[in-house]
């Protein structure tokens, strides 16, 4: 490994201020960063060039079915996309917006702006039209690649955009709208054709002039308080990230990555970027319906998600078999022999011979039952986004499928940190991206990380880039520690810690993972306490567990705010929310809670556009309800349903 002085000496090249000394570097590492591509359309050569003919991409077709896409047609479509833009005079320097779901079409258009220094734009589809308007307006987007009509209405509707956005892609299916301004995919590619055969040179001498300075990409963070914030990434932030983390040794050639994750969060262009530096193989497809079947019909090695989506796995295994039938009876008690022996499992301790067998059993008739139905080849899964329940990465452990955390925000590019399958440590999320930094503020005990992981600035607003970036460092807002190896802990976000009346500080989201962890039913929590005598829940329900409960109980016919209302149902949770409250401290526990009657969404302002509870949003929009579940505050002692 090269000297300590050279190590912090990249860290100044590295565009950090004062020379600070990197994480994680390696000769290995070392080596790669000085090959670093300079720019996102070398990493799109890369695998072109040296294995043109190999498959990059798979992606199911208009029919639903599955396509294989060379590297060198890939890179062949991102170009001919590319002159499509230039034929409609849009420039490198200028914005496009994308707003549309995970799709082969969706990297593309991303892949062919950034190529020729057009700067991406990210938008949710599912993102409301007040905050549409707000981000293409910050972001002075000329271009929209939407998916599909009910996007091309939202966007048309918005008089302010009708002269500053000049041109609508439609991604899918024929336009009904009649405005001037739109422009089919397969048009695009038309005119890509005729412009790229006017003017062979145009992609090449366009992608020459980015470099790593290069503004990449304008992603509005989703907001969980306030409007959201244009963070700014330059070809410098995605190149890095995917080359560090690409040779850290954990993701391998010809590896199948099933990728269904938002595009237009962070995390999906790292892991792209990743894939281009090791040779997955990426099988894109965004439905969310479609990731069980995807599984067993990809049968992929890795798959990248958020908690959410593997509660519902989980949720989904457990609920296929009835209560207290004779195969609920099985996989519990295989859950009880996985708890029993993760001790031993975790720490790599041969287990005693009787558990041994025990678990051998559970493996035969449960676990590889459960493997099999997510494809039977995953290595492992890679949680991030939001905090990940320990019990919920210790049942996948349990059935053989190592579940990772990692973790890192907007502003440091998405996966800052990361748990190697070699190295994982329960409970951490890993140790961070090798080149960068990380600290501890002693007085607040706030997360800063330092390194080309963190982005140039937020956009149009310097005034709280300066506050949130000094002297290089990033403050994430996130409370949490490091142990004597490095490896990172997160404990809660500054914001959000809860001191009740009694003086006593409440983590609502560990409370709240406690509440989905011990619950197959609760897909949502948010917990109420700030400056109160106890703690109160809004619960959501998982509609899928509520579908099957009616079936179960002889009343199909009813709705979910239906269902949610019958006291059989809500004696169902407070057994869970019982179950949960045993886990706690007598501070943390719920004393009241509230179903809701629908789930928490982007369309009432209470979740983000990732599934994010908008904590201070859902607490004022249901101010009313919180109210009436401290009414008589006073008289409670001890835990109490509605």
């Amino acid at each position: 490994m090269k000297g300590t002085n050279e190590v912090a000496a990249r860290g100044r090249l590295m565009g950090m201020g004062k020379a600070f000394l990197p994480e994680g570097m390696t000769p290995r590492i070392e080596e790669a960063f000085d090959h670093m591509w300079p720019n996102i359309g070398a990493a799109v050569d890369d695998r072109a060039d040296r294995f043109p003919g190999q498959t990059g991409w798979m992606y199911p077709d208009a029919a639903g079915t599955w396509q294989e896409l060379s590297w060198d047609g890939f890179r062949d479509w991102a170009h001919r996309i590319a002159c499509g833009l230039f034929a409609l005079d849009i420039k490198p320097g200028e914005v496009g917006s994308i707003s549309a779901g995970t799709s082969i079409r969706w990297v593309v258009a991303d892949m062919a702006m950034s190529i020729v220094g057009i700067t991406t734009n990210t938008i949710y589809p599912n993102t409301r039209k007040d905050d549409v308007e707000f981000i293409l307006q910050d972001a002075n987007s000329v271009a929209v690649f939407a998916q599909n009509d009910a996007i091309v209405e939202k966007i048309t509707a918005i008089d302010t955009m009708k002269d500053q956005v000049r041109h609508i892609i439609v991604m899918e299916g024929t336009p009904s709208s009649g405005d001037p301004r739109i422009v089919t995919w397969d048009e695009l590619e038309a005119l890509g054709r005729e412009y790229q055969a006017a003017h062979p040179n145009a992609v090449r001498e366009a992608q020459n002039k980015t470099n790593h300075d290069t503004l990449a990409t304008i992603i509005y963070t989703s907001g969980t308080t306030g409007r959201p914030k244009g963070v700014e990434m330059t070809h410098g932030n995605w190149t890095y990230e995917g080359v560090a983390w690409g040779a850290n040794d954990t993701i391998y050639d010809r590896w199948i990555h099933y990728i269904w994750l938002p595009l237009s969060h962070g995390f999906g262009k790292c892991i792209i970027l990743m894939g281009m530096y090791t040779g997955t193989i990426n099988a894109i497809d965004g439905r969310i319906s479609q990731i069980v079947p995807n599984l067993a019909r990809l049968q992929p090695t890795f798959m990248c998600g958020v908690p959410r989506i593997f509660e519902k796995v989980r949720a989904g295994v457990l609920s296929a078999a009835p209560e207290g039938s004779p195969k609920r009876k099985i996989i519990n008690w295989a859950m009880e022999v996985g708890e029993e022996s993760f001790p031993y499992r975790s720490r790599k301790l041969a287990m005693p011979s009787a558990l041994a067998l025990k678990y051998k059993i559970a493996d035969k008739l449960v676990y590889s039952a459960i493997r099999k139905q997510l494809g039977g080849n995953l290595k492992f899964l890679i949680s991030g986004s939001a905090k990940l329940n320990p019990a919920l990465q210790r049942w996948f452990f349990n059935v053989g499928i190592p579940l990772l955390e990692g973790y890192g925000v907007t502003e440091t590019s998405a996966v800052t940190y990361y748990n190697r399958p070699q190295e994982l440590r329960f409970g951490s999320v890993g140790k961070i991206i090798p080149g960068s930094a990380a600290r501890i503020d002693p007085e607040t005990g706030e997360i800063l990380i330092k390194g080309q992981c963190v982005m140039r600035g937020y956009h149009n607003d310097p005034e709280l880039t300066a506050r949130l970036v000094q002297d290089g460092w990033f403050h994430t807002g996130d409370i949490g520690y490091l142990d004597k190896d490095r490896f990172l802990y997160i404990t809660d976000r500054i914001k959000d810690v809860i001191k009740t009346s009694n003086g006593k500080f409440v983590s609502p989201s560990e409370v709240e993972s406690a509440l989905t962890a011990h619950s197959t039913a609760i897909s949502q929590a948010v917990v109420v306490g700030e400056g109160h005598k106890f703690c109160v829940a809004l619960i959501s329900l998982d509609p899928d567990w509520v579908k099957q409960w009616c079936t179960a109980h002889d009343c199909a016919g009813l709705d979910y705010s239906q269902a949610v209302k019958l006291p059989e149902v809500r004696r169902a949770i407070q057994k869970d929310v019982d179950a949960t409250n045993a886990t706690l401290s007598r501070w943390e526990t719920i004393k009241r809670f509230a179903i809701l009657d629908a789930e928490m969404t982007v369309d009432d302002g209470t979740a983000t556009p990732t599934l994010k509870i908008r904590r201070s949003h859902a607490i004022e929009h249901y101010k009313g309800l919180i109210d009436s579940l401290y009414k008589d505050e006073q008289q409670v002692t001890g835990p109490q349903p509605q």
